[in-house]
């Protein structure tokens, strides 16, 4: 995470408040999106669940957060390959993996000096 952080921060000039303060939305909106992707697959809905996961998986994969965007990535793979049935495999996972990811987020804000973790 630190790797991916630090770069983020060299991206906008220095800014460590603009990544906190995105790493922190990002982490209180992982049930709301995990929420969204369990109804897009309940309803077969292929369109809100390559968005839901594409959205997990990028913006896991900025914050160095690997298993939950290879997880998402993972997601995205059997949707696209086998439909939303395939896709149901990997929602447990995925919610794992983002409580974890959200736990991980928010002591790495709790530390100071965060970009040296």
């Amino acid at each position: 995470m630190a790797v991916a952080w630090q770069s983020l921060v060299e991206d906008l000039d220095g800014d460590r408040a603009a990544v906190a303060g995105f790493a922190g939305s990002w982490a209180g909106l992982l049930p709301h999106r995990t929420g969204a992707l369990t109804e897009s697959l309940r309803w077969a809905d292929v369109d809100g669940a390559r968005e839901v996961l594409l959205t997990i998986a990028c913006t896991a994969d900025m914050l160095g957060v690997d298993r939950l965007a290879e997880a998402a990535s993972q997601g995205l793979d059997a949707l696209e390959e086998e439909g939303v049935d395939g896709a149901r495999r990997y929602v447990d996972r995925i919610a794992d993996e983002a409580r974890t990811a959200a736990i991980a987020v928010a002591g790495a804000l709790a530390q100071d000096g965060w970009s040296n973790l």
